[in-house]
């Protein structure tokens, strides 16, 4: 492979184009900007208690607390601020941070309908993007909301992950990858072709960020300046919103699309599939801090798979009939925690397992 490097005009980012069976390195370029009406507040609190149901499975102890009323729709779930969990209330189009014990606080974003649906930590404050609006926000532990302009029509993001240098990264479904500092700086990167659907980033080896592609098998990295590598996996569409780095060094990711969980090294050469184990359709994934990587399905079914691809499933009983794992990380208590796509609950998984 002979890569040819490029400069933009505007001399404000490097790429190399290269073409072979494995990778491409594409050349990213900034988004046109697109007005967008975002707000600066501070929403009354609503304050819940959730309530603790406490299940046992297959050997590992699983809380699931649910809220008093049901606000539905639910996506990423972080661990950050005030040494709580905060969840992108997506229904409810609020920021929820609730404790390790279940005790929750809703504040709504000022732009009314905004359904944020990705949440990170940078600094002393958590990050969001919004779906319905051009915005992405920052919250402070006192409840204070500023919105800041992406510069896209809708943010469209369904995955934002704590980034080197202070900077979040998110990724928008309209075929771009964003940052945001923490003073509230965006620049979107867009894809040089339509289609990839960006769905879930993370933080990777050598300060790069690592997203996967729900439509087409592809997975890659981008660089602080915004060159792109995309490697191709061989594996079809994933359709997922779970990448993580592993202990291993691997990159790893769900892949709903084919009922598996995959693993690529850094380097790009190497992709594992591991496909035996799983009663349903693994969705989301993270890194456990114990050399494990977990993971939930659409089914109300959370998992560990080993970095030798051992995989342990704990089913639970889903009380409000669905209980599909679209967000899911380790919480300030060193357990695993996992938010309901459909209902007002999320779930803990405890660690370690007995």
């Amino acid at each position: 492979m002979n890569p040819r490097a490029t400069k933009s005009d505007g001399a404000t980012f490097t790429c190399t184009i290269a073409v072979c069976m494995v990778a491409s390195v594409l050349c990213a370029t900034p988004w046109a900007a697109r007005a967008a009406s975002c707000s600066t507040g501070k929403p009354t609190p609503i304050t819940e208690t959730w309530k603790a149901a406490k299940i046992k499975s297959n050997g590992a102890d699983i809380t699931i607390y649910t809220g008093p009323t049901d606000r539905g729709a639910q996506l990423q779930i972080a661990s950050g601020i005030e040494k709580s969990l905060w969840v992108a209330s997506t229904s409810a189009s609020a920021i929820m941070k609730i404790t390790t014990k279940g005790h929750a606080t809703l504040y709504t974003t000022p732009t009314p309908n905004a359904s944020p649906e990705a949440i990170a930590e940078n600094g002393k404050s958590m990050f969001f993007t919004e779906w319905n609006s051009g915005c992405a926000g920052s919250i402070t532990k006192s409840g204070e909301i500023k919105e800041y302009g992406t510069g896209l029509g809708q943010t469209k993001s369904t995955g934002m992950a704590s980034g080197p240098n202070a900077t979040n990264w998110f990724v928008t479904d309209y075929d771009g990858i964003g940052s945001i500092s923490a003073k509230g700086k965006i620049k979107v990167f867009s894809f040089p072709d339509e289609g990839n659907q960006p769905l879930a980033i993370t933080a990777g080896p050598a300060g790069n960020m690592w997203f996967l592609e729900g439509v087409g098998p592809n997975i890659g990295y981008i660089t602080p300046s915004g060159s792109i590598t995309e490697y191709n996996t061989g594996l079809g569409d994933s359709y997922s919103f779970g990448i993580a780095t592993g202990s291993d060094g691997r990159i790893w990711f769900a892949d709903n699309g084919n009922n598996s969980i995959g693993a690529i090294t850094a380097d790009g050469k190497t992709v594992s599939d591991y496909t035996s184990g799983f009663s349903g359709d693994p969705v989301t994934i993270v890194a456990g801090p114990d050399g494990n990587l977990y993971f939930g399905e659409t089914t109300p079914v959370v998992g560990r798979i080993t970095t030798a691809g051992v995989v342990t499933e704990y089913p639970f009983t889903a009380s409000e009939g669905t209980f599909p794992i679209l967000g899911i990380t380790v919480g300030p208590d060193g357990n695993i925690w996992f938010a309901n796509n459909s209902h007002s609950q999320v779930g803990m998984l405890k660690l370690p397992i007995k």
